[in-house]
């Protein structure tokens, strides 16, 4: 398969991974007892639409996971170590990311059913437990520190669109590092919209060439 045609699939996936996370998001209030969530946590979790709504997310952003690297190598030959730097860091937060989405949607159901107390909002495995967290901190520090790091290796070649790519770079520093769902709900908007916006013209702009170095 030629790396046009990988390209073509991967940007063609983050467009819709990106669908699919504002779809995950925005069904979670409307179907979740989100509103409980900190008396009643556990309800959250064993409520029948958890797995079936979480599904979505964690699908979305395994998705937008195996897209990301079509952003690169779109021009991998015009950027520096800087932008490679950035899809390694970046990837990793991505990774991260999908993995907790993976526990979160799949573990949590079965471990809440043997011993409710571990997903109390301070049980072990929400936030009681260092290892937990740091986890959680870390998969929002990679994707941060990797986005900044691909969008400013993308800016500085002087051929990717500017306007997607910062608001891609804020979105995912602000959906990574958010802790409140409204800060949160910013973030992720900004970083599908950049996702979307971007793989969108990576798809039609022809002045972007694979293997084409300035």
């Amino acid at each position: 398969m030629k790396i046009d045609s990988i390209i073509r699939i991967e940007c063609k996936l983050s467009i819709i991974g990106a669908i699919g996370l504002l779809v995950w998001w925005f069904l979670m209030p409307i179907f979740l007892p989100v509103a409980d969530a900190l008396d009643n946590f556990q309800n959250l979790i064993l409520d029948d639409n958890w797995i079936p709504i979480n599904t979505i997310g964690l699908i979305s952003i395994l998705l937008v996971t195996i897209g990301f690297p079509g952003f690169y190598l779109k021009n991998y030959l015009n950027f520096k170590t800087l932008g490679f730097y950035g899809l390694i860091t970046a990837s990793i937060g991505l990774i991260l990311f999908t993995s907790i989405q993976y526990y979160e949607t799949l573990l949590w159901p079965a471990a809440v059913k043997i011993n409710p107390d571990l997903l109390q909002v301070k049980g072990a495995l929400v936030s009681g437990d260092t290892r937990v967290v740091v986890g959680l901190v870390a998969s929002g520090i990679f994707l941060g520190i990797g986005y900044i790091l691909f969008g400013i290796s993308a800016l500085q070649t002087n051929t990717y669109p500017k306007i997607p790519l910062w608001i891609l770079i804020v979105g995912a520093v602000v959906f990574g590092n958010g802790i409140a769902f409204p800060i949160r709900t910013v973030g992720l908007l900004l970083f599908c919209i950049g996702t979307i916006w971007l793989a969108i013209r990576l798809l039609k702009d022809e002045k972007i060439k694979v293997h084409n170095k300035t």
